[in-house]
């Protein structure tokens, strides 16, 4: 199981990425370790298995000489629409849902998607 303090530097790594000087196709190693990371904690729990497909493909695609713009941008939303449906989940806390749904708007910012906040 992985740590709460773990998941907590995750979100806040995942979400210093939207600054205007990342692009979405640099692969460095922080970048792959924080895909590495993301998928601990999603690995062997039955209602992330799409996610952690889509994580270990983006990782593939980032590794590669010339990524695919167009395919990693759609692994971005594919990821940010999983993860929004996981929130939706019933069983969440509110303090995970807002998690999720921030990390869900962190990747579709990534992609390239204008997000206007509503909270």
């Amino acid at each position: 199981m992985v740590s709460h303090a773990l998941d907590q530097r995750l979100f806040e790594r995942t979400d210093s990425l939207t600054d205007e000087h990342n692009s979405i196709l640099t692969s460095t190693p922080e970048r792959i370790g924080l895909i590495d990371g993301w998928l601990k904690v999603v690995q062997g729990n039955e209602h992330t298995e799409l996610i952690e497909g889509k994580l270990q493909e983006l990782r593939d695609q980032l590794q590669l000489n010339h990524p695919d713009p167009d395919r990693v941008r759609e692994l971005l939303l594919s990821l940010a629409d999983s993860t929004s449906l996981i929130a939706q989940g019933s069983h969440m806390q509110e303090q995970t849902v807002n998690k999720l749904e921030d990390l869900a708007t962190t990747l579709r910012k990534l992609a390239g998607v204008q997000v206007v906040e509503t909270r």
